[in-house]
């Protein structure tokens, strides 16, 4: 699915580097709370940024920031 990151909050827990994200689903315009490890994150996210969301049953596995190529 497609989402929009509306906050990002980075923390370290036992030495591994983790994100708290907030975002919201651009079709149902539902927010979705995660937190991921930093190899769960592709991209240098930003809150704004657009981002393609990969779930398995419902669980956020993986978020990729979509990068256009529009110039």
């Amino acid at each position: 699915m497609r989402a929009t990151i509306i906050d990002i909050k980075a923390y370290e827990l036992h030495g591994t580097q983790y994100f708290e994200l907030i975002l919201k689903d651009d079709k149902t315009q539902r927010l979705i709370d995660t937190r991921l490890s930093s190899d769960m994150i592709n991209g240098d996210l930003q809150a704004g940024d657009a981002v393609e969301v990969h779930a398995l049953l419902g669980i956020v596995d993986r978020v990729t920031k979509i990068v256009s190529d529009v110039d």
